[in-house]
């Protein structure tokens, strides 16, 4: 695992943690609000590890689909963990499908643009959560929340992170993604070369 991929896996854990805090602040608020962040926070956490996984494991798509499954619920049901049993089962469902749309998007990616997708879904995530924080902003006490419900520090906030991710280093090195290129050109010519042994046959 690169450097660069490792740091992005960390920040991701801290998003998701953050998806957690907000349910934990406001476990006595509307529980179809608490259930919504624990969708969303399932739904996102499971596209972005799902999509990490088969990224990894491209061309084993049953072992990054299962992955990426596992690590959406087990994030979904520890976001909705605080509340009641049915925001932890809406955290798992919401999980598990995102689990299973990151492996096939992970899956059929193009080579070489990997890290503009991770960065794209991790602003996406970013942005949601913010969103989800300022939807409780006029029911709760926090200091933070009431930081982050003006738009102009939310924006620097996004702006600041896209900032922080661009200076990161690739998540998948040039040297991998140079090797998956000639294991496929390998297997393309030897499936050409057994075809045309069965065409002389």
């Amino acid at each position: 695992m690169s450097t660069g991929l490792l740091v992005f896996f960390i920040a991701s854990m801290a998003l998701f943690i953050c998806y957690y805090l907000v349910i934990v602040q406001n476990r006595k608020q509307s529980q179809m609000c608490l259930m919504m962040t624990a969708m969303a926070g399932g739904m996102t956490a499971g596209v972005l590890f799902g999509t990490i996984m088969g990224l990894l494991l491209r061309g084993d798509f049953v072992q990054s689909t299962i992955l990426g499954i596992v690590v959406g619920m087990t994030i979904g049901a520890f976001i909705g963990l605080p509340h009641q049993l049915i925001t932890t089962i809406e955290g798992m469902l919401a999980g598990l499908m995102g689990g299973m749309m990151g492996a096939m998007i992970g899956e059929m990616s193009p080579i070489g643009q990997e890290d503009t997708l991770l960065k794209f879904l991790f602003m996406i995530s970013l942005i949601i959560l913010l969103i989800i924080v300022r939807l409780f902003h006029g029911e709760s006490p926090s200091i933070v929340v009431t930081f982050l419900r003006n738009p102009l520090i939310a924006f620097l906030i996004v702006l600041f992170v896209f900032l922080g991710l661009e200076r990161i280093d690739t998540f998948f090195p040039e040297e991998r993604i140079d090797t998956e290129n000639h294991h496929v050109s390998t297997l393309i010519d030897n499936s050409s070369l057994l075809y045309d042994s069965s065409d002389k046959k």
